[in-house]
Formats: C-alpha cells, sequence, structure tokens
C-alpha cells in the first residue's frame, strides 16, 4: 500500500486490545496512533507503584493461553525477559485442558504488554471528549487543554462497552448491542504489612464473603520480599453494592474481611489503599470478536466481546486489526484525502 494511500488509523485504548491492534498494524507497514487517558499502558494490565516504591498487581493477576496466536505473545514476552510462569499459583485449580501455565509480568504485570508497544506513536494522557464525522473523516478531540484534536479515516474504540456507548448518541443500533453487555465491577484492596501475615495463602480464590481473589505479590517472580504485600479483590456482588463508596470506607471494610480470613489478628499496616474498577470483568460478552459502529470506518474492541480473560482482549485487538487491513473502503477514502491535502488539525 502506497505511503501516501496509508489510511489514518486513531487506536483509543492502550490496554491489551488497542495495543495489539496497533501492532499488528504496524507490523503492516501501517502508522496507527493510539491515545490513552492515563500516564501508563495496559490497562487493567495494570502495576500500581507507590511513593513508598511499592508495586501492586491491582488488576489482571496473570495471562493464560487457550489458543497458539496469544501463545506467542506470551513466549516472547518471557524470551525478552518481561515474563514468566507463576508456580505458586498451581495451587488455586486444575488448567483447563489446552490452556498453558499462567504467566505474569516482571517486574509488573503491566511489562506484557511493553513489546507490544514498541515503537508505536502512543499518546497518553488524552481522555476522548468528542468524535464525530467531518467531511469525510473521523475528528476526535480531547478534555486536556494541551492536547491537540486529531483526524482520522477509521478509529478503533478499544474501550469498556459502556464508555464506547457513551460516545455513540447517534449510533442506536450499535449502542443497543453494546447495552446487552455486561462488565461487573471490582473493588481492589491494596496492603503491605510490617510482618508477615498469618493464615494467607500465597494465591487463592475465595468462597465466600466480599473477597473473591487474594494474592501475596512475593510469590509471583521478580517482586521483592519485604515489606510483606497483598492484593484482594472483592467480589462482583460485593463492588456493585459498595461501588459508591470512598476509597478510604473500601480499603477499612476490605481490611477487616482480610482479617476474618486469615482468622487470627493482622500485623501492623504499613501501606493500605483501594482501587475501584468500574468494569472489571466481562459477564455477558458481545459474543463476536469486534463490533463494527459505522461502515465508514468507526469499530469497538475488548475482552468484552469475547469474555473475561486476557486473550480475549488480545483476540479481539487481532481480529480488528485484521478487518482494518483489508478494508479497501478505508484505503479508497485515504486516497482521496491525501489528494485533497486534508491532515491532522
Amino acid at each position: 500500500m502506497p505511503s501516501a494511500t496509508r489510511p489514518r488509523i486513531a487506536i483509543v485504548g492502550a490496554g491489551i486490545a488497542g495495543l495489539t491492534c496497533a501492532r499488528r498494524l504496524a507490523d503492516a507497514g501501517l502508522a496507527p496512533v493510539v491515545f490513552d487517558k492515563s500516564r501508563g499502558l495496559g490497562g487493567r494490565i495494570a502495576t500500581r507503584r507507590t511513593a513508598e516504591g511499592l508495586t501492586f498487581d491491582h488488576g489482571a493477576q496473570f495471562a493464560r493461553a487457550h489458543g497458539s496466536d496469544f501463545a506467542a505473545v506470551l513466549k516472547a514476552a518471557i524470551e525478552a525477559g518481561m515474563a514468566a510462569p507463576w508456580p505458586a499459583a498451581d495451587a488455586i485449580d486444575a488448567a483447563p485442558s489446552g490452556t498453558g501455565e499462567r504467566i505474569v509480568g516482571i517486574p509488573g504485570m503491566s511489562s506484557l504488554v511493553k513489546p507490544l508497544a514498541t515503537g508505536l506513536d502512543i499518546r497518553v494522557s488524552h481522555t476522548l471528549e468528542g468524535l464525530r464525522r467531518d467531511g469525510g473523516t473521523w475528528r476526535l478531540t480531547f478534555a486536556e487543554a494541551e492536547a491537540s484534536a486529531h483526524v482520522a479515516d477509521a478509529v478503533a474504540l478499544c474501550l469498556p462497552a459502556p464508555q464506547v456507548a457513551a460516545l455513540l448518541p447517534d449510533h442506536g443500533s450499535a449502542r443497543a448491542e453494546l447495552e446487552r453487555v455486561r462488565i461487573a465491577p471490582c473493588w481492589t484492596l491494596m496492603v503491605a504489612f510490617d510482618a508477615p501475615p498469618a493464615g494467607l495463602p500465597d494465591a487463592a480464590r475465595c468462597d465466600a464473603g466480599p473477597i473473591a481473589w487474594i494474592a501475596r505479590s512475593a510469590s509471583k517472580p521478580g517482586r521483592p520480599g519485604e515489606p510483606p504485600g497483598f492484593v484482594v479483590h472483592a467480589t462482583p456482588d460485593w463492588s456493585r453494592a459498595h461501588l459508591e463508596l470512598t476509597k478510604e470506607e473500601a480499603c477499612t471494610r476490605l481490611l477487616t474481611a482480610l482479617g476474618d480470613l486469615a482468622g487470627a489478628p493482622l500485623p501492623p499496616v504499613r501501606h493500605a489503599a483501594a482501587h475501584r474498577w468500574r468494569y472489571a470483568m466481562t459477564e455477558t460478552p458481545l459474543g463476536r470478536p469486534f463490533l463494527e459502529i459505522a461502515p465508514d470506518g468507526l469499530f469497538a474492541a475488548g475482552d468484552w466481546c469475547l469474555g473475561a480473560r486476557v486473550e480475549a482482549g488480545h483476540d479481539s485487538g487481532a481480529a480488528l486489526a485484521d478487518r482494518l487491513l483489508t478494508a479497501r473502503d478505508l484505503t479508497r477514502r485515504a486516497g482521496a484525502d491525501a489528494r485533497v491535502g486534508t491532515a491532522d488539525a
């Protein structure tokens, strides 16, 4: 495809779906631009770093491959020294047939996406505020005063389904499909103690109470053992019922629940904080790899299209990239725009 007629593609969201889509497009010779409202990459494949130097994987806890495509991505991350298996998690449950080991990023989960991001044009601290058709192209505007508007021939919204729906006042049929998707929230507790607490596992799913998941940070490879740190995820039901708590209130209640789970007094707390994931785990997916919102180059993708796994986000982004690479109508429009001299604004 001649460079003068390459479609200009904007990808909104630098999680696994957006970065996978951008990586495939860039490897095929295109030059996508990725925007994200955060300062870091990975979306819910996240690592929180505190002012005291502590780190917590407060989003996705691991990744596991069901298919060969995502298995190759994880293998590449391992070979690059950015990921490794998590043996301590083997006690949680038996791996489903045909799946690989639980893999974590090193030194944090967000390292898993760094190989995908290499060499891409990624613009962080860009919160998409407006999206509209303008003279045959898409015009994106952002909430930050210093962020310039951007013009594209195609836009991939790699955001949670409710956030995509909020951007589409004029696309009723797409909104209806998006509103059928169900994504559960999750309150997360990040806590470090002065001494190792008794009665808490390295990694476990919980069957009762407000806690759904617990993991000791140092049980993952490449993490320091001191101070003893844990990540706790609340259940979807508890998170829904307490969604509007303040972070301080959520932190206090989850610490109490953690003490109940341990069955013994907890050591003095060195650091504790809560994070609310308003859109954390897909419960009812779209049922296909991506959503084509409009025939003139507007799409959406994310793990919510296929299911509640990191791999689902990867597969969604890859499928959307394949669609964009075969979109001859976009190529024709890009060529026409190049001849009349359109450019980013």
